[in-house]
C-alpha cells in the first residue's frame, strides 16, 4: 500500500472509535427509549456465523470488537485492517485477553491482496468495509480465494435504497449513509442495494443464505430489508 493511500486511511478511519447512538436531538431521544428494541451489525453478523470452526478472518478489523466478540466460536481469529492506528488497538485490547495467543492481527489492504494461502479460513466477515474500498469485485473475489468450499461469508453494507435515502433523494437530496461534511458522504466509495450486492456475490461465486438488517426492530424490518433495512447483512457460502 502506498503511503498516501495510507495516510488517508489512517486519518479518516484511523482515529474512529465504536458508536451506535445518534449524539443530539429528537432522533438521539427516541433512539434511547427504543434502544431496548435493537440489534447492532455485530450482533447480527455474530450470529449468522458458524459455530465450532477453525479460523475467521475479519477484513476491516478495526479495534477487534467483532474478533472478541467472535471467538467463541471460532479456534483462531485473524483480523486485517489498511488502518495502522487501528490495528495497534486492537492487539493491545488482545494483549489484556487470557486467549491472547489465538488473535493473529495484520496490518493490510485487502483492495491489494492478503497474504494467506488459498482456501485457509473456515468464515469471513467484512463489516462496514465493503463500501469503503477501491474496488469490491476484487476484493470479493479475493474473500473467494480465501475461504474454503462451502465456507461461510458474511458481509454488511449500508442500503441506499432505504426508505429515508428514497425520500431524500426525491426531494432532491443526497442520501447519507455515513459520515457527513458539508451535507455530504465523503467516505463511502460505493453504494449498494439489496440487488445490487447479491448479484455482486452470486457473479462473484457465493450462494446467499440469508439476508438480515440490524437496528431498532430489526427482526419485523428485515422481511422487507430492501426497503426498511438501514443496512444489508448477508450471509453466503462460497460454492465448490
Amino acid at each position: 500500500m502506498n503511503d498516501a493511500k495510507k495516510e488517508v486511511y489512517d486519518k479518516v478511519y484511523g482515529s474512529k472509535e465504536i458508536s451506535y447512538e445518534p449524539r443530539h436531538g429528537v432522533i438521539a431521544f427516541l433512539y434511547r427509549k427504543l434502544l431496548k428494541f435493537e440489534i447492532n451489525r455485530y450482533q447480527v453478523a455474530y450470529a449468522l456465523l458458524p459455530s465450532g470452526k477453525e479460523r475467521l478472518l475479519d477484513v476491516g478489523c478495526g479495534d477487534g470488537h467483532f474478533l472478541f466478540l467472535a471467538k467463541n466460536k471460532f479456534k483462531d481469529c485473524y483480523g486485517v485492517d489498511v488502518s495502522s492506528l487501528r490495528i495497534t488497538r486492537a492487539k493491545e485490547k488482545s494483549k489484556e485477553r487470557l486467549d491472547r495467543d489465538s488473535f493473529h492481527l495484520y496490518e493490510g489492504d485487502v483492495d491489494e491482496g492478503l497474504p494467506f494461502d488459498n482456501s485457509f479460513f473456515d468464515a469471513v466477515s467484512c463489516i462496514a468495509v465493503l463500501e469503503h474500498v477501491f474496488n469490491p469485485p476484487n476484493v470479493v473475489e479475493e474473500i473467494y480465494r480465501l475461504l474454503k468450499p462451502n465456507g461461510v461469508f458474511i458481509v454488511e453494507v449500508p442500503n441506499i435504497a432505504w426508505i429515508p435515502c428514497r425520500i431524500q433523494l426525491l426531494f432532491g437530496k443526497l442520501p447519507v449513509t455515513g459520515g457527513v461534511y458539508l451535507g455530504v458522504d465523503w467516505e463511502h466509495l460505493h453504494n449498494f442495494t439489496k440487488a445490487t450486492l447479491c448479484q455482486l456475490l452470486t457473479k462473484k461465486g457465493f450462494k446467499i443464505k440469508d439476508i438480515s438488517c440490524s437496528g431498532i426492530f430489526a427482526e419485523y424490518r428485515k422481511w422487507w430489508s430492501s426497503a426498511l433495512g438501514g443496512d444489508l447483512v448477508v450471509k453466503s457460502a462460497r460454492r465448490e
